[in-house]
């Protein structure tokens, strides 16, 4: 017996009338690729996949991750997103980490010291005789872990149920206003919430997913150009790009939802004269994607506010921080009691960021997540690269922070103390290069005597943020 859940995301599982996925060069049905992920599950469970396992996923934003992904959620096992761009040093920090058992990827990844089963994603053939009979799961059940940046350099697995997914999506339908007929643009990465809310969107709605070759953006305004979709989520960098390229999409787009950090009014007001129709957005992978929504309309009557809260979210404010409310919160951290203690309060995730709600309702965030730095949607902990810095021979001392950028919303910058003068930009940039991945690298090093620092020896971050 299917249960609710499963019967909500595979209720188009039958329909061979029904576009699933849009690539480049050919057209799927829903049937067909349930039919295909139906194998793949038995082939998973072969291996020793099984319910509530907890399965790290290292695919790229391809067909074959949303086949996994289908197969994994055929079995009732729990998706854990991780970032393919990763080294293969971070990736073993957290598969270390959290002790999974299996790695499912269609990378080459050098694994040390650890017992797990690598399952290769490409290496299955089609087998007409498997098949797999869906195991069933519960709206309570846990459906996907999507990583994030969490204290300490650590990152943070949010967990969330099959019930706080469909919340969201319901919720943003608001705005969004889905049908079988729409199209959405995978022009995020799946394994961010934006992305990955989009294949949860389109499986709901029974939605056609566009893949492009990539998530450029040349790639992104072929796919716009050539696949008319009527759905797009973006961040700033991305829309800014697209603009600059003199892409105009068709009179069938009916939303581009903007958000993933700091969005100018002046870019949405653009977007909106070009026929983008984009609402700036505000949410996290702790709610499930945006939980707020703005037209370019309003933003003239509301500058720089993120817009009013959706159906079902309470956002209220607490000492200058946001809390939130919502059907459709994290149900926990990953393997971190404590951490989930620290943001689940009475029923109210506390989200670090700052700012304040005023007399009509609207939400105007003035400081996102404190210290986090989100440049270009990509969220960098300032704490994980100092740690990279100091790892740097003749490197003494690190603060790394947010210089706002037009184009990427944020850059990362670093204030460095060195020993050696000879230790100069360049070579810091080649060191960190071997250690974390690009986004993360500081476009601008700043050489400084002293950091200030606290009669506790913490790092004065505002002070020497204002310092460059």
């Amino acid at each position: 017996m299917i249960c609710e859940s499963q019967n909500t995301f595979f209720r188009f599982s039958n329909r061979q009338d029904l576009t699933a996925i849009i690539t480049s060069d050919s057209q799927i049905s829903y049937k067909d690729l349930f039919i295909s992920a139906g194998k793949l599950a038995s082939t998973f469970s072969d291996c020793g996949i099984d319910k509530k396992n907890y399965i790290p996923l290292l695919i790229a934003d391809n067909l074959q991750f949303i086949k996994t992904f289908v197969a994994l959620w055929k079995i009732g096992a729990v998706p854990v997103l991780l970032n393919p761009k990763l080294l293969d040093v971070e990736i073993n920090s957290i598969l270390s980490d959290f002790h999974f058992d299996f790695l499912i990827t269609d990378k080459l990844v050098s694994i040390k010291n650890l017992k797990l089963k690598i399952i290769n994603a490409n290496s299955f053939i089609d087998d007409e005789n498997k098949n797999f009979t869906d195991s069933g799961s519960n709206l309570k059940d846990e459906a996907v872990v999507i990583f994030t940046s969490g204290s300490e350099g650590k990152p943070k697995g949010v967990v969330h149920t099959f019930s706080s997914l469909i919340n969201s999506i319901k919720s943003g339908n608001q705005i969004l206003k889905q049908t079988d007929k729409d199209r959405w643009l995978a022009s995020l990465p799946f394994f961010h919430i934006g992305g990955f809310q989009i294949f949860c969107r389109s499986l709901y709605y029974g939605c056609s997913i566009i893949l492009p070759h990539s998530i450029q953006t040349k790639e992104i305004a072929q796919s716009i150009l050539q696949n008319k979709p009527s759905h797009l989520s973006l961040v700033s960098t991305q829309l800014e790009r697209l603009l600059e390229f003199e892409i105009v999409p068709d009179k069938n787009l009916k939303v581009s939802l903007i958000g993933g950090g700091f969005v100018d009014d002046e870019l949405i007001f653009q977007a909106a004269n070009k026929g983008w129709k984009p609402y700036r957005v505000y949410g996290s992978s702790e709610t499930a994607s945006f939980i707020t929504a703005i037209s370019a309309d309003e933003i003239k009557a509301k500058p720089q506010s993120s817009g009013k809260a959706l159906h079902n979210v309470d956002v209220k404010i607490d000492d200058s921080e946001i809390l939130i409310k919502s059907s459709s919160l994290f149900k926990n951290y990953f393997d971190d009691e404590d951490e989930t203690k620290s943001k689940l309060i009475n029923g109210y995730y506390h989200s670090g960021d700052i700012g304040f709600v005023d007399d009509e309702g609207y939400l105007f965030v003035e400081a996102r997540r404190n210290d986090l730095i989100v440049t270009g949607g990509e969220n960098v902990n300032p704490v994980e690269v100092e740690k990279a810095l100091l790892k740097i021979p003749f490197i003494s001392d690190a603060c790394v922070f947010p210089v706002q950028n037009k184009t990427w919303g944020q850059i990362v910058a670093a204030a460095i103390t060195r020993s050696d003068e000879s230790v100069n930009e360049k070579i810091i940039k080649e060191e960190l290069k071997q250690r974390i991945v690009g986004y993360k690298i500081p476009k601008k090093i700043f050489f400084v005597n002293e950091l200030p620092r606290t009669a506790l020896g913490k790092l004065e971050r505002e002070k020497i943020r204002k310092m460059f």
